[in-house]
């Protein structure tokens, strides 16, 4: 794919408040099923008292992540692009070294992510005719995609801060470094009338 996101850019701007509501959203999501799981879990053993509904609550869980990281999914790979283009505009510090790994982390998840969408739509296209939304021929797969991908959704709710961070960095530096206005010398004329 070309990467064509140019820091700064509407589009850039856009594509980070639209990862701002994922990080947001999935925060809500995590709660939510932290609460269910101690609620419904052994506190010693840890292991859920009815795994048929846990297991159920854990798919809604993957679900509804994947659901929310969709306004951020077809443009990942470019807010991480930037990110490392911006990273590689700004002097080095362990600050600077802990966004760069971060941001690696989020390059990572992202194919892993892309991945498992491929492997899907592959997975998907060998169905057999009668396997359709709802039928437990194409629930069952589809959950287990969803599961393998909700770890690497989770790495984009640790790590996904660090692309404001950089940007917010790289704005600072940018401001820093542009020119300053400077006025022009007057005129001879104007120069010679202030001398009168």
């Amino acid at each position: 794919m070309t990467i064509s996101l140019e820091p700064g850019s509407p589009a850039h701007r856009l594509y980070l408040s639209r990862c701002a509501i994922y990080l947001r959203h999935s925060r809500q999501i995590l709660a939510s099923w932290d609460q269910y799981s101690t609620r419904h879990s052994d506190p010693e053993t840890f292991q859920p008292h009815d795994e048929d509904a846990y297991g159920l609550r854990q798919q809604q869980r993957d679900a509804d992540t994947l659901a929310a990281f969709g306004r951020v999914y077809y443009h990942a790979d470019e807010l991480v692009h930037v990110a490392e283009q911006q990273l590689a505009l700004l002097a080095p510090s362990d600050r600077t070294r802990r966004y760069a790994w971060q941001v690696g982390e989020l390059h990572e998840a992202t194919q892993h992510l892309y991945a498992v969408h491929a492997d899907w739509r592959t997975e998907r296209a060998a169905l057999p005719d009668n396997a359709r939304p709802g039928t437990r021929a194409y629930e069952e797969p589809l959950a287990e995609s969803y599961a393998e991908a909700w770890s690497y959704l989770d790495q984009w709710a640790i790590h996904g801060q660090a692309l404001f961070a950089v940007n917010a960095l790289a704005e600072r530096q940018s401001r820093a470094g542009a020119p300053t206005a400077v006025a022009a010398p007057p005129a001879p004329a104007a120069a010679a009338a202030v001398r009168r």
